[in-house]
Parts: C-alpha cells; structure tokens; sequence
C-alpha cells in the first residue's frame, strides 16, 4: 500500500492555499487604500481647523475678512473663503480646504457686535 498524498489532493490542498493568500492580500490592499484616505482626510480637516481657528481670531476690520473671494496655499492644501458682508455688524465666512482628490467646506459667520459685548 503507497502512503502519502496523491496529486489532485496536492493539487486541491495548494489551490485552497492560494486563494486564502490572494483574499487576505487583498483585504490588505483595501486597508492600505482606506488609512491613506483617511490620512488624507485627517490633514485636511486640521487645515479646516486652523483656518477656522485663524479666521474667528482676527479682528473685524482685518484685510482677509474683506468682503470678496480670499484664498490661501500651504503646501498642495489650497484655502479659500469667501466674505460676505452684511453691512451692519455680521460677516459669514464660507470656507473651503481642498487638496488634489478631496474637499471638505465649513461657514461661520463673525458678529462685530458680540465681540464687543464680551468681556
């Protein structure tokens, strides 16, 4: 009697291994894809932050907050807001953070007024 493995069951054993390979490197190439959008994300959503940030501590009568388009550029992430005015005390903010593949948009609106009520 011949002991040891036939060549279909070497056959069917080796396949079964390769597709379990080749669905676990692609569920890899998948979460490879998703952390690079995600860090991509992350960067432009701290640039929203910061320009948020940015935007809320200048003072009324500054020049970015001019009614009109403004833009900014720090590095291959571009800004840009736009200023409108109502001509009494409240200014709205509409901006916009974008790199090559992704953007991500916020308003916020300034009140002179509450500025100067505050302590």
């Amino acid at each position: 009697m011949n002991k040891g493995f036939t060549l279909v069951e070497t056959l069917l054993s080796l396949s079964l291994l390769m597709l379990t390979v080749l669905s676990s490197s692609r569920i890899m190439v998948a979460a490879l894809a998703q952390t690079r959008q995600a860090r991509a994300r992350f960067r432009l959503v701290e640039k929203l932050d910061y320009y948020k940030n940015y935007l809320s501590s200048l003072p009324p009568g500054a020049a970015e907050l001019a009614p009109g388009l403004q833009s900014g550029q720090d590095g291959e992430i571009r800004a840009q807001w736009r200023v409108e005015d109502d001509g009494v005390f409240l200014k709205r903010v509409r901006l916009e953070v974008a790199d090559a593949h992704l953007s991500l948009r916020l308003s916020l609106c300034r009140s002179q007024f509450i500025r100067e009520v505050r302590p």
